[in-house]
């Protein structure tokens, strides 16, 4: 199994490969996830020639720690750019583009922000810029997704567990990392996409529509009937097809979209 030295412990990551790619995609997953939870858009993104690299946050997945425990998100950022450079020495000429979901939205801001090789693009998913909202705390009755296999998947998950205790934890460092990300990000020349369930109820699209506005080169996208796991969620496949139309105009290199694609 595939680990890297981070900043405190291994990390584990995936790598699904194609044969000859056009880019390289840097996926970061949320909250109570981890990268096997998204092996079907790693497929979908395969299937457009990209490859794409996935680290195990830490407190999740194969990484291990405190379940859902982490420092802050800025150590994710610092792990996670590790994994860059083990994709830079893979493919050097290739261009990375970020993609993180929730969590891992933020986390792969703060990379951004710091990493001039990675502004080639960035994709936010689900991304809870203000922390958490006045009006979900406290609910446990909050819709997550709809998509029975992603549903079946984390409930069948060896690797989930409970995520309640760490949340007081993942909610202060969103709350530190969604400071500097509406900060940094106005700032930065690079492209940006944020994709949003029209019911996302940590990350509403009417506020990342605003954010979108402040960017220089900003774009939000509304997914109807969606909620917070857009990536796996109902409409995945119109998800991806938008992650791979930007992709694809952001890379310097001219590329058929596959059948299928928007």
């Amino acid at each position: 199994m595939p680990f890297f030295d981070g900043v405190r412990n291994k990390v584990y990551y995936r790598q699904w490969e194609v044969a000859q790619p056009w880019a390289q995609i840097l996926l970061l997953h949320g909250f109570g996830e981890h990268s096997g939870h998204y092996h079907r858009l790693a497929g979908q993104l395969n299937s457009a020639g990209l490859d794409v690299w996935a680290p195990d946050h830490l407190g999740h997945g194969h990484t291990g720690g405190p379940a859902g425990i982490f420092p802050s998100v800025d150590e994710l950022a610092s792990n996670a750019g590790v994994l860059v450079d083990i994709m830079a020495d893979d493919e050097p000429d290739l261009p990375v583009v970020v993609l993180g979901h929730s969590l891992g939205a933020l986390t792969g801001a703060l990379l951004s922000v710091r990493t001039p090789s990675l502004r080639t693009g960035l994709i936010m998913t689900g991304a809870p810029l203000w922390g958490l909202p006045r009006e979900a705390e406290g609910r446990t009755d909050l819709v997550m997704a709809k998509d029975r296999s992603y549903l079946d998947a984390l409930e069948n998950d060896p690797l989930g567990f409970d995520t309640t205790p760490a949340e007081p934890n993942l909610w202060q460092a969103l709350t530190v990392a969604g400071g500097k990300v509406r900060a940094c990000l106005p700032a930065m020349t690079m492209p940006i996409l944020l994709v949003n369930g029209e019911f996302d109820a940590f990350a509403t699209p009417d506020r990342a529509a605003e954010f979108a506005r402040e960017l220089q080169h900003g774009q939000s996208v509304v997914i109807p009937g969606g909620y917070h796991d857009i990536p796996n969620d109902v409409a995945h496949r119109e998800v991806a097809s938008l992650m791979i139309e930007a992709i694809s105009g952001w890379c310097p290199t001219v590329h058929p979209l596959p059948a299928g694609s928007r």
